[in-house]
């Protein structure tokens, strides 16, 4: 089993934690931002790029809004413009606008180009582990398990008492091990990283009608809607070789109230098509977010 579970930076400056004293629309949509308002917050940052086009964080706040709000292809387009407005002297922001592009694009399915932007976040800021753990976590996803494997080890190397990206790793290295075992017990000779990338597919779980139903399924299920503010709940599910949602447990959880309902639905997931290693079906674990809307 190899477990996808993604964790987003939260980018927090200054000027979102201490209001001025008077405070700008920027500084207004950057602190709405933060409180989860990303109605409002939208808002306030419209106004300052009504004041200034050409305002990298204005835009790369207004684009995290979208995101949060499911205005994906909004929020793709906002963050990849924001990206090319910021400096080489504030690498640190755009790295974190890089990282908000990759979980987007991730969610509107484009993995390649997902990746693409994880790869600039750990180029402009490579002093964040979260970076690497995400990174990590997809080229597992994707088979490439010593890729998967190294970019744990750096996450380690910069934060080494993460104990959930030592068990990811762990994970990784076992499944490693146990795949190259079966091939050695079939009379091939173990595979190397670049073998294993290129030679093995690896297919993550499908959902019937991929993810756009999935989340319409989820969207009936908790009422929520785009033009509402959510909260979310993140669930790990593991699916077996047979498509079969067999477990399902709360990651980052809001209440006890919600995190059940969360689990609830997840549990109760129509089948999906398994997950596959080289066409042949191996159970998985795909992190899900569920949206509520807020109250």
């Amino acid at each position: 089993m190899i477990a996808l579970l993604l964790i987003a930076l939260t980018f927090s400056t200054a000027l979102a934690r201490v209001p001025r004293k008077n405070p700008t629309p920027l500084d207004k949509g950057m602190v709405a931002y933060h409180n989860g308002e990303f109605l409002q917050a939208i808002e306030w940052l419209d106004q300052a790029l009504e004041a200034n086009p050409d305002n990298g964080i204005a835009l790369a706040y207004k684009g995290a809004s979208l995101r949060e709000l499911q205005r994906l292809d909004e929020a793709s387009s906002a963050l990849g413009h924001a990206a090319t407005l910021i400096d080489e002297v504030n690498t640190t922001t755009r790295a974190w606008v890089h990282s908000e592009r990759f979980f987007t694009l991730l969610e509107l399915g484009d993995t390649i180009q997902a990746m693409r932007e994880i790869d600039l976040a750990i180029n402009d800021d490579g002093r964040q582990a979260t970076y690497w753990r995400n990174r990590g976590a997809i080229r597992s996803e994707q088979g490439d398990l010593e890729g998967a494997i190294a970019d744990y080890d750096k996450a380690l190397e910069l934060k080494p008492d993460n104990a959930q990206v030592r068990a990811m790793r762990d994970e990784t290295a076992q499944y490693l091990k146990n795949y190259n075992q079966a091939v050695a017990q079939a009379g091939t000779v173990t595979v190397t990283e670049r073998e294993l990338t290129e030679q093995d597919q690896m297919v993550p779980p499908q959902f019937p009608g991929g993810m756009d139903a999935l989340r319409e399924y989820i969207y009936k299920k908790t009422g929520w809607t785009t033009a509402k503010a959510p909260v979310s709940v993140m669930v790990d599910v593991t699916i077996d070789t047979t498509g079969r949602v067999t477990r399902a447990v709360v990651s980052k959880g809001v209440d006890k109230k919600l995190d059940k309902k969360a689990v609830d639905i997840c549990s109760k997931l129509p089948n999906f098509a398994p997950a596959s290693l080289n066409g042949e079906p191996i159970e998985a674990t795909i992190t899900i977010p569920v949206r509520f809307p807020k109250k």
